[in-house]
């Protein structure tokens, strides 16, 4: 936990990985210890199609329930779909079909008091058609740590995050590991989440009202004050803003160990978020915020 000069308290998570319960390589003692190792508050432990429980480990660590519900695994033209709950008081009761409907998923995460992760779009190739009629998903992945080389590929969302909130849909933006192999997938992409407590309550309302932000190790935060928006970070060596413009001479800023940019509105912008880009290569992301020019 970190407490920032606001008394405020910001835990470190994962929502995304993998045991040897499903396709993972290590067992889930050895990945509930190798995250508490590395200072993670709270881990979903998301097996394909096995749900795990709501509990905190004798050390203090918050384990949130979890489970990955994925079908249409062959065929991305009708469409392959991810759908990780989290949180949830009690097992969904979904049995694997591969062509089982997504908003059947989403539906019965939610009767179960569970929150939807619409995990890795880019790797899936979803496509807005496929998304934009499913109610109810409530954070999408901007990065998904497994989805990057050398295991596979396609792991940045942020197209797809756009693309779909010039529809009109901002989802909220997580990073997840999602570790199989733990040969570096793991312990590299999370979300730092703003909470009174560490509880499953309170993580999952923060999540819920967008109190956290996706990260490799920057800190970010976005502040919009009329048409003028500001990000705040640790020392990075760039920012970058995106929107529905697809130009402004104020959509990067680059330096050694910048804390602050700032972005002025163009009046046919309709969202704004940002990316900070560390010395390391370490990126932080912010979801798309809604702006009214």
């Amino acid at each position: 936990m970190i407490i920032d000069s606001k008394g405020q308290k910001w835990y470190k998570g994962n929502l995304h990985t993998h045991t040897t319960v499903s396709d993972g390589v290590r067992t889930p003692e050895e990945v509930i210890a190798l995250y508490r190792e590395k200072g993670y508050d709270f881990l979903a432990i998301t097996d394909h199609w096995h749900t795990s429980e709501n509990r905190v480990t004798e050390d203090g660590m918050l384990l949130l329930s979890g489970c990955e519900f994925n079908v249409g695994e062959r065929d991305v033209l009708w469409g392959v779909y991810h759908l990780v709950g989290l949180g949830f008081t009690e097992a969904p009761p979904l049995t694997f079909a591969p062509y089982l409907e997504p908003q059947k998923i989403i539906d019965e995460v939610h009767r179960c008091g569970g929150l939807v992760n619409l995990a890795h779009p880019a790797w899936s190739l979803n496509t807005p058609e496929q998304i934009v009629p499913l109610q109810g998903i409530d954070l999408t992945e901007i990065f998904n740590s497994v989805s990057d080389t050398p295991w596979n590929a396609r792991p940045y969302s942020g197209y797809f995050v756009d693309i779909m909130a010039t529809r009109g849909h901002l989802f909220p933006c997580i990073a997840a590991d999602d570790a199989h192999f733990y040969e570096g997938d793991e312990t590299k992409s999370y979300v730092m989440v703003r909470a009174d407590s560490l509880s499953r309550e309170s993580i999952l309302s923060a999540l819920r009202s967008g109190d956290f932000y996706a990260t490799q190790g920057p800190s970010l935060r976005l502040e919009i004050d009329g048409g003028v928006v500001r990000a705040h970070t640790s020392p990075v060596e760039k920012i970058i803003f995106y929107s529905n413009s697809i130009y402004s001479t104020q959509r990067v800023a680059q330096g050694h160990g910048l804390t602050e940019a700032t972005y002025h509105l163009q009046p046919v912008e309709t969202f704004i978020r940002a990316e900070a880009i560390d010395k390391e290569g370490r990126t932080a992301w912010t979801s798309p915020l809604p702006v009214h020019p």
